[in-house]
């Protein structure tokens, strides 16, 4: 008891004095795929007494009423219809936009969900892009985000819809097949069956959306997480110790390549791309090498870029363990640069350094041309860097921008 009033005093005074920016350190990640993808629900998970206020907010139970009933519904007369299974988990505008304004609301007179928003919710840097907004917007605009991605997520890998990038990212099974059509409803029966556990309005929605990406074998986001205790660690230590005078760069970040040619561990622009980063970190350009890239091609590939990168960099060239950090998650090359700002911002890397991009020439124009700001502006809704100038036919400076932390259910296998 004597914790939970510390906390909520605490909470309090975070409530007085929101927090000014996101805290430089890496995000507890306890359910890697559900964490990453809707933060602000797990976070509601793990405050009982936020947890609580929304259970006794009228409009939020008569919702959660809502959502149940539509879930009997689908179990006593959707049988195999795909469509209609899925609709009892999916949001209308309205009820999203209903849920928002009654969390808005909760904000005004729930001290735990102001501790919850001002606290741990503004410094995770999730939703940062919304930092300037009032404390109940940015609660309403974060459930916003959460909700829509559910949305997205049982469109894509329930009903089979086109994700952003379909080659790589698309349902495995066949939507149209009698036996996913009859798994899906097996699905919403045992959910339904364990309705006492559907104790928040978007418990049964969210829990749905997750198992279907578990079905798929799309839990890609959560793997190798947490990073800093993982493939991350040796780096992780080490950058406390840096003396970040002697470098001109805080890091060299390589671009993974992905191989289209199934069981090809390692693409050969992938060695490429390790061979002249090398060249750099030998050159004593910065302290670490960034290798980004995740299980992207072929679609549910085996092998991942960055770790193949690592193991490159380990066993051809000797390279220490504790210069390497990877970004095992990124699918493309707006996301190669994002996630690494994203690490430079967690792991306490001087954010105001200029680093260095190091790819092949082909790579490295497509960086610096029209084309990938705006294609980053249309998928990422930002630059998730600024760029300062080419240095070679290899390498570009940039730095590194905040707006990178920003959460992206829409991409759920890399949010």
């Amino acid at each position: 008891m004597k914790a939970c009033v510390i906390w909520l005093l605490a909470g309090a005074a975070l409530a007085l004095e929101p927090a000014s920016g996101p805290a430089h350190r890496p995000v507890e990640l306890r359910r890697p795929v559900q964490d990453k993808n809707f933060f602000l629900l797990s976070l509601v998970e793990r405050e009982p007494a936020v947890r609580a206020a929304i259970q006794q907010d009228s409009t939020l139970a008569g919702l959660r009423a809502d959502r149940a009933a539509a879930i009997n519904r689908a179990v006593s007369q959707c049988g195999a219809d795909l469509e209609c299974n899925t609709i009892a988990f999916r949001w209308t505008d309205e009820q999203i936009s209903r849920a928002a304004a009654a969390l808005a609301g909760l904000y005004r007179t729930s001290a735990a969900t102001r501790a919850l928003t001002d606290g741990p919710l503004r410094l995770s840097g999730m939703w940062v892009r919304y930092q300037d907004l009032s404390s109940g917007d940015l609660l309403a605009r974060a459930w916003s985000d959460c909700v829509r991605g559910i949305n997205h997520t049982i469109d894509v890998y329930g009903l089979g819809k086109p994700p952003r990038y379909p080659p790589i990212d698309a349902i495995t099974y066949d939507p149209k097949g009698d036996s996913w059509r009859r798994i899906v409803h097996h699905l919403v029966t045992l959910i339904e069956d364990d309705r006492p556990s559907l104790d928040l309005p978007w418990s049964g929605s969210l829990r749905f959306a997750l198992e279907l990406m578990a079905f798929n074998h799309r839990d890609e986001a959560g793997r190798f997480e947490p990073l800093e205790a993982g493939e991350n660690a040796a780096a992780f230590r080490r950058v406390k110790s840096i003396d970040w005078n002697r470098y001109p760069y805080s890091v060299i970040v390589v671009p993974g390549s992905g191989n289209d040619r199934p069981g090809v561990r390692f693409s050969p622009n992938g060695m490429i791309r390790d061979e002249i980063a090398v060249k750099r970190f030998r050159e004593g350009k910065a302290p670490f090498l960034l290798v980004s890239g995740g299980f992207v091609h072929p679609s549910q590939t085996e092998f991942c870029e960055a770790i193949e990168m690592k193991r490159d960099l380990m066993t051809r060239f000797g390279i220490r363990e504790d210069a390497i950090i990877v970004d095992p998650h990124a699918r493309h090359t707006t996301t190669n640069l994002r996630n690494a700002a994203r690490l430079l911002y967690r792991y306490g890397i001087p954010f105001d350094r200029k680093a260095l991009v190091t790819s092949d020439p082909s790579q490295s124009q497509y960086i610096e041309a029209a084309g990938f700001a705006k294609r980053c502006t249309e998928e990422l809704g930002y630059m998730p860097v600024r760029l300062l100038g080419r240095k070679s036919a290899f390498d570009l400076e940039f730095l590194p921008l905040a707006d990178s932390l920003q959460a992206d259910a829409i991409d759920p296998l890399d949010p």
